[in-house]
């Protein structure tokens, strides 16, 4: 594994450059497919929105980067996940040194994939095709969302120019297009749906080019994009509240979200993760989401995890060092990811997320449709039911369960107390910062193994409170008793894109590092 990433390194230094340093020959060629071929239903399109879909996540048979995209930064940082291997010597994301050979995956795969096709399908068929159109918006939101979380500021509006320097959006600008972007697509969408609930973007539901679990049923895409803008508001709510609310009420009028396990949006195929945590080794549980679903005796523990060795669903702690002896035992001693990635789907939008995104719009008064205590409960209970888990009411209703204390069996340096010192069953009587924390740490619960968005949503609001990194070898650059806010700009960017890098840094408002914070990362909750 260290060897292919020391591959990967080079290939993105002598090959790509930068993904601003040849925007011109990748998006250059206008003319992919002609009148006639437009003309057929538009079958040609299809091949770009259907590149869209499969590269959301570099998938193994495809790519071993899939494994530096997202699953040794994000779904460690969200306390989701942890390695047990000592890649660098121990110097290495869970260690909080950032590796530019790692993080720089998630921005390469979104510009040379994502948005490279979502450029083609609007050159193609904006005027043309407006449907397929308004698909690939829906598409692209959903890949870059992810990367201006990762990092910032990123070109977008500008891609694809053939400018020397390709200037960086502000974090601001990017999440305003991404909002106009949505109402486009579904304003297109939508009478589409009205007239037919059933309308397609194919004659036939089966095409191949939908991947998804929607079938490329038009009303189940204007669900996601409506999913996806509620989403987007919340994680603006503390930087712009007013602009927020506005958004969350247009996303949940007309056809509305995802509200039903039916409608879920899941890409059918195995997740990365699961070669990752068996075949490769290089992921288990994390000590954190162990410790707080031990605490309170998840019933979901048996989808999301297998058992160690001795029976217990055992984490391994972020920041763990990792020595010969350490690897040699971690085997067995410590739980892999189980099922919930060995299904063949990749979840992508859940009915459970809509109900916990509805309790917090609801706490901070936004008119969603009901109360924040019942939508609390319906997206437990709606977690329990898309993870084949029962007793649901029976976890609701519990008021003394607490999160475990975390101990590593091979090393007691690692042991720490719960943090995230809050019981399950709703109290109106408790302020409404204990309530927030109660909706994130079920929405967080509910949302594995998605580490993207789980990270972001710590990051935002502070729950569920994670245990720090045992050791963080950052050399200051991520004060000791802090958390990582941001994955660094890839480093090419400042050699082949330095005016653009400038510019990023400057919207960024702090140093390239990984402890400022991003624009809606304000550390101050809003209600």
């Amino acid at each position: 594994m260290k060897n292919k990433l020391l591959i990967f390194s080079a290939v993105l230094v002598f090959s790509l450059g930068a993904c601003t340093s040849d925007y011109e020959d990748l998006n250059s060629n206008k003319d992919n497919f002609t009148n006639k071929e437009l003309e057929q239903d538009f079958n040609n399109v299809k091949a770009p929105i259907r590149g869209m879909q499969r590269w959301m996540y570099i998938l193994v048979e495809d790519d071993w980067r899939g494994d530096i995209q997202f699953n040794l930064n994000a779904d460690i940082f969200s306390g989701y996940m942890g390695t047990p291997h000592n890649f660098e010597g121990n110097n290495n994301n869970s260690t909080y040194v950032l590796l530019d050979g790692w993080n720089n995956a998630a921005w390469e795969n979104a510009y040379r994939r994502e948005m490279v096709n979502a450029l083609t399908v609007k050159r193609l068929v904006e005027s043309k095709g407006p449907k397929y159109y308004a698909w690939s918006l829906i598409l692209k939101v959903y890949a870059m969302h992810k990367i201006t979380d990762y990092h910032g500021p990123i070109v977008y509006s500008a891609f694809g120019s053939e400018a020397a320097t390709v200037p960086y959006d502000s974090q601001k600008a990017v999440y305003d297009q991404f909002f106009t972007e949505l109402k486009t697509a579904v304003d297109i969408l939508t009478p589409f749906a009205t007239a037919n609930k059933e309308s397609t973007f194919f004659v036939d539901k089966n095409d191949a080019t939908d991947g998804t679990t929607a079938k490329g049923i038009v009303l189940k895409w204007i669900k996601f994009a409506n999913s996806l803008r509620l989403r987007l508001a919340m994680r603006i709510s503390n930087v712009d509240p007013i602009k927020a609310k506005a958004e969350a009420e247009a996303a949940i009028a007309g056809f509305g979200t995802i509200d039903t396990n039916a409608d879920n949006i899941f890409y059918l195929a195995d997740h990365p993760v699961n070669t990752y945590t068996n075949q490769w080794a290089d992921i288990n549980v994390g000590g954190a989401i162990a410790s707080i679903m031990n605490g309170y005796n998840d019933p979901r523990r048996e989808q999301y995890f297998n058992k160690s060795v001795i029976g217990t669903y055992q984490g391994i702690r972020m920041g763990t060092v990792v020595d010969d002896d350490y690897r040699t035992a971690k085997a067995n001693q410590f739980s892999k990811i189980g099922n919930v990635v060995s299904s063949g789907q990749i979840p992508w939008f859940t009915a459970t997320e809509s109900h916990f995104l509805k309790a917090e719009g609801a706490l901070k008064g936004w008119n969603m449709g009901g109360t924040p205590q019942s939508f609390y409960e319906s997206g437990i209970t709606t977690s329990f039911i898309q993870n084949g888990a029962g007793g649901a009411t029976t976890y609701i209703n519990n008021d003394v369960l607490l999160p475990a204390d975390f101990t590593d069996p091979l090393n007691a340096v690692n042991n720490i107390v719960a943090q995230n010192l809050v019981t399950i069953k709703w109290s109106d009587a408790v302020s409404n910062e204990v309530k927030l924390q109660k909706i994130q740490t079920q929405k967080w619960l509910a949302i594995f193994p998605d580490g993207q968005e789980a990270w972001a949503e710590t990051r935002r609001t502070g729950y569920p409170k994670l245990f720090l990194p045992t050791n963080n070898f950052s050399s200051g650059k991520i004060p000791a008793g802090t958390f990582v806010r941001r994955l660094n700009f890839p480093v090419q960017e400042k050699t082949s894109n330095p005016v653009g890098y400038a510019q990023g840094v400057q919207e960024l408002g702090g140093v390239d590092t990984g402890a400022t914070r991003l624009w809606w990362d304000t550390g101050v909750n809003q209600f």
